[in-house]
């Protein structure tokens, strides 16, 4: 697996190499102590927010799916079905040995790229390749360093394209095909809900792999607090996807909310009561 890499800016590097040649022990340069306090500040800030957020969030959406299984016909609508269909179709697809390695590198990178943009940085150079890629830009912050797994690129295009396609043709409207003696009916919304299936197990599939190398993307932040924002805003994404995906309004955000509440209610008592 190449190891993808969102690089500092040339002034940065720059100030990094004159502070190898001109100090000994870098436990003392200051922008090294600066570093060091940044990221004990994110690990503490992973240990009290990102993780109980994440915890309660995770069991919020499992007991969601739950209820869906148990009450509703939630796993026989049209968009869990081709979902399905579009991660299975990846997953057939990997299991044949095919890894569309310099895929992922292009869009890994150009999520850096965007989100640098969309924070103001200038971008000064990238480039891409199957063996790993960069994007040097003047910009870092927590979000653009993370981007790559905390946005699904190619799921996100699919998403763009649904609605632009939608805007100009009916895509829930039947249509019949036929193919010699056969008829076949088709919506071409179903190829969307594929196409989100797939692409959303292609990012899940390489962030995992991606996460568990040495990841200078993870290193700036702190492992640990990266790892919990990577998992947290990706529960986050699936809840929203089941939202949508869910046939009854009785599980919409209003009832998703009260859950997350009655969630969080009940781990604080379970964890913190014998304190209480």
């Amino acid at each position: 697996m190449p190891q993808n890499t969102f690089r500092a800016s040339t002034k940065e590097r720059a100030l990094r190499r004159t502070d190898r040649a001109q100090l000994t022990n870098l436990s003392r340069n200051p922008r090294q102590q600066k570093l060091k306090r940044v990221k004990s500040m994110k690990r503490m800030l992973g240990v009290v927010l990102l993780f109980p957020l994440a915890l309660i969030t995770a069991v919020t959406l499992g007991e969601m799916l739950w209820r869906a299984v148990i009450r509703l016909e939630f796993w026989r609508t049209e968009e869990v079905i081709f979902f399905l269909v579009g991660g299975l179709a990846w997953a057939v697809t990997y299991a044949s040995g095919w890894r569309p390695v310099r895929s992922y590198v292009f869009g890994h990178e150009v999520s850096h790229l965007l989100v640098a943009r969309a924070f103001g940085g200038k971008i000064l150079d990238w480039d891409f390749s199957a063996t790993g890629g960069y994007v040097e830009t003047n910009k870092s912050n927590t979000w653009i360093t993370l981007a790559p797994y905390l946005l699904p690129f190619y799921s996100l295009i699919v998403l763009l394209a649904f609605g632009v396609v939608g805007m100009f043709w009916n895509l829930h409207a039947m249509h019949h095909v036929g193919a010699g003696a056969v008829a076949l009916n088709f919506k071409p919304v179903w190829f969307f809900y594929a196409m989100l299936g797939l692409t959303w197990c292609f990012h899940a599939t390489f962030t995992w792999k991606t996460v568990f190398i040495e990841q200078s993307d993870l290193e700036r932040n702190g492992e640990f607090f990266s790892m919990l924002l990577i998992f947290l805003v990706n529960v986050l994404l699936l809840v929203a996807l089941f939202i949508a995906a869910s046939p009854s309004p009785g599980l919409g955000i209003a009832e998703v909310g009260r859950c997350w509440v009655s969630t969080a209610a009940s781990l604080s008592n379970f964890f913190l009561g014998p304190f209480w």
